[in-house]
């Protein structure tokens, strides 16, 4: 067994070591709860603004002489901490006006535009195609309330397979406004991890990092690059018999994006409409 088809069988069986878990939360909490703009080149820009603030008490220490070493290291270390609390409010004020209220606002919009295409409990052949995409713009923009994602950091996904085959499957629908491709066979679909939870049963799986799985799971199968890095995996099954035709997978830019309750929320406010979705088959 190789060192992919180990992870994926630990992955399958969500049996994460105690370390692993931990690792996770941290690297949670490092891309989804700390401010992009205090990284590299924002660190930088933000140790220049605090330098100014700090000048004050460097030059009363070193050109002035009017206080003494330890009176200008405590000021300094006060000024720090009131110019990083202060910087950490603003750079989360600014995603949540930014991000969740735009994202509050576009799912009521998605919402009206699935119950305008329904318009009775048994949609019409004529509105499925845009019943569908509708209902996947709905997931997109409740997941990128709770994730407080900005538009096109998520994407939301309709693949299917072909008649009773599970060998060769579509991206048949995204989200309104997607430009990534759809109507293509997946490529490698024995490497694409919602084929691989689709062969497991019908219970969702949370991807928390592509890129962790390595090169064989690190790719796109519908375009050159991968753009995205944690999934949820939503598998699609037939009202009859429970097979499960496909799956709705819910991807984001950020590494570990449906971290913990997230992903649970996520689940279990979207279950209605997967469950519309898997009427219409």
């Amino acid at each position: 067994m190789d060192k992919f088809e180990r992870k994926i069988k630990t992955w399958i069986q969500e049996d994460p070591s105690w370390f692993q878990s931990l690792k996770n939360s941290v690297l949670f909490w490092w891309h989804n709860k700390v401010p992009r703009g205090l990284r590299f080149f924002g660190i930088t820009h933000f140790l220049a603004k605090f330098s100014l603030i700090a000048s004050a008490p460097f030059l009363a220490y070193f050109v002035y002489e009017r206080i003494n070493g330890l009176q200008a290291t405590i000021a300094t270390g006060v000024l720090f901490f009131l110019f990083s609390f202060s910087s950490l409010l603003d750079k989360r004020s600014q995603a949540k006006n930014n991000a969740a209220e735009q994202a509050s606002v576009e799912a009521w919009v998605r919402i009206g535009d699935l119950i305008t295409s329904v318009k009775s409990s048994a949609t019409l052949a004529a509105n499925k195609e845009d019943t569908l995409t509708a209902a996947l713009g709905v997931i997109e923009a409740y997941a990128r309330q709770i994730t407080k994602s900005p538009k096109r950091s998520i994407s939301v996904s309709l693949a299917l397979y072909d008649g009773k085959s599970t060998k060769s499957m579509k991206i048949r629908h995204r989200n309104p406004g997607n430009e990534r491709p759809k109507g293509r066979r997946l490529k490698h679909l024995e490497k694409v991890m919602g084929h691989i939870a689709c062969q497991t049963g019908p219970q969702p799986r949370v991807v928390p990092d592509l890129k962790s799985f390595g090169k064989e799971a690190f790719f796109s199968p519908t375009q050159s690059k991968c753009t995205y890095r944690s999934i949820v995996i939503l598998p699609i099954t037939a009202l009859g018999n429970g097979r499960i035709k496909g799956f709705v997978s819910i991807d984001c830019d950020r590494p570990h994006a449906f971290h913990g309750n997230i992903a649970d929320q996520l689940v279990v406010t979207t279950e209605p409409l997967i469950n519309h979705i898997e009427e219409q088959f």
